[in-house]
């Protein structure tokens, strides 16, 4: 009765807190099955003897218990490659070097050499707080602090070291030219090139490639954050063509981006800008006092602790063993319609400027590691379709008919993408460029 009564305050709770994303159905039958089982238990109860009473307790309590078995196994056991702290005994199996010390320790440790450190902020930090006060007015920063050095996770046994350019991305200094620019990359911490040094990256093999290229991925970037940074910095230089990164966990980062008042600017004001690009020392001035806070609470650490906390309620939820038999609350039109407007709204402002803008869709690691395919990803690919948005499938041009598609994700765990894959996406990208018909910028001269 108990679980019963926790099932429909549970439902009730979840319909006047529901993200934007999320349809109310699921938890309607939540409280339809709550009520019903209140009901029967109830009754029951009072006509049950008392021997049948014990046994349907402990039929039911046998079950309870092996249902959260099963989803201790599936949350913590099934997936233990996945944790960042087995990735150590997973390199010294194969004789790879790993680095043991942790974030806070990398950056402390550059710090006290004299380097110009800083931990890699990102935008999708500010989502909750719609940005950081400055002296003259609200801003949202979509990049990090410009010229310093910064890190990335340590993902293959060592933490890459990251030198910012002039207005805080993963790339080269003096690339920012107007009508210099061959290609764009927006997107989240793929675009960004996370877990390979800054040669690896995407972008860096479209430059070997003769293309000139820069990149505005930041971590935990979703559409309505991309977006901001193609407003920002991809419309003042006029790049010839726009590379939009999609990563299968995007879609979530919509909902919370669309909390920020000054996000939500960029979509539904057509000529809003922040003028990021000309402010940046007032962006590094408020990101460096921004760090002196964060510096203090050891935010890793925090970040840890969450995480753990998450994962029980996340296994109290029942969360793996309902996507195991489909189980979920599904996206609300009112949340697809959102993402098709948001993609639809950056293909027009690309399309301003004469440039052209492509769909590049990752895959990730379960698709390989499990055949468990994304459940949002025919949505998704028939959205930037019927947008007639040039789709670039990384899944069927280059993961699919590798040999060996485990080997192109670090130590062969969940995460991102091995040097070796990040070049064959770039290449895949070139491709299909030429194909269209592209030459690089350098070609012409």
């Amino acid at each position: 009765i108990l679980f019963s009564i926790f099932l429909v305050a549970y439902g009730i709770y979840k319909i006047y807190n529901l993200p934007l994303h999320l349809s109310r159905l699921f938890y309607i039958y939540s409280i339809l099955f709550g009520v019903v089982f209140t009901i029967l238990f109830s009754l029951g109860l009072k006509r049950l003897s008392n021997n049948i009473k014990a046994n349907l307790s402990i039929l039911f309590f046998t079950i309870g218990i092996t249902i959260y078995t099963i989803e201790a196994y599936l949350n913590f056991f099934l997936k233990p490659l996945e944790e960042e702290q087995d990735r150590k005994s997973i390199a010294l199996k194969i004789g790879v070097p790993y680095d043991a010390r942790t974030k806070m320790e990398i950056l402390n440790d550059l710090k006290n050499s004299n380097i110009n450190t800083f931990p890699n902020y990102l935008p999708s930090e500010f989502r909750e707080s719609n940005g950081l006060a400055s002296k003259k007015n609200r801003i949202y920063p979509l990049g990090s602090i410009s010229n310093s050095t910064t890190i990335f996770g340590n993902e293959s046994g060592y933490y890459p070291i990251i030198e910012t350019d002039e207005y805080g991305f993963n790339n080269p200094k003096g690339l920012y030219i107007e009508n210099e620019v061959d290609i764009m990359l927006v997107g989240d911490s793929f675009a960004a090139g996370v877990a390979v040094n800054s040669n690896e990256s995407i972008g860096a093999v479209l430059r070997e490639l003769d293309f000139n290229t820069i990149s505005v991925g930041k971590g935990g970037n979703g559409p309505l954050l991309e977006l901001a940074s193609l407003k920002e910095y991809a419309k003042p230089l006029r790049p010839k063509i726009v590379l939009w990164i999609y990563y299968t966990n995007d879609l979530k980062g919509l909902d919370k981006e669309t909390k920020s008042p000054i996000l939500k600017k960029y979509l539904t004001e057509n000529d809003y800008s922040q003028n990021l690009i000309s402010r940046q020392k007032e962006i590094d001035i408020i990101l460096k006092n921004y760090d002196q806070i964060q510096w203090k609470k050891q935010k890793n650490k925090k970040e840890k602790e969450r995480r753990k906390i998450e994962k029980i309620i996340n296994s109290l939820k029942l969360t793996q063993l309902r996507k195991m038999i489909n189980l979920t609350p599904t996206f609300t039109s009112e949340f697809t319609n959102l993402f098709k407007d948001v993609l639809k709204k950056s293909k027009q402002t690309v399309l301003e400027w004469d440039g052209k803008m492509y769909f590049i869709s990752l895959p990730d690691f379960n698709r390989y590691s499990r055949d468990e395919e994304h459940m949002y990803r025919d949505f998704v690919m028939q959205t930037a379709d019927e947008l007639n948005i040039p789709i670039i499938d990384v899944n069927k041009e280059v993961f699919d008919s590798h040999p060996d598609p485990l080997s192109l994700f670090p130590l062969r765990v969940h995460g991102h993408y091995t040097a070796e894959g990040y070049r064959l996406i770039a290449e895949t990208v070139v491709k299909r460029l030429e194909e269209d018909g592209y030459v690089p910028i350098k070609s012409k001269k």
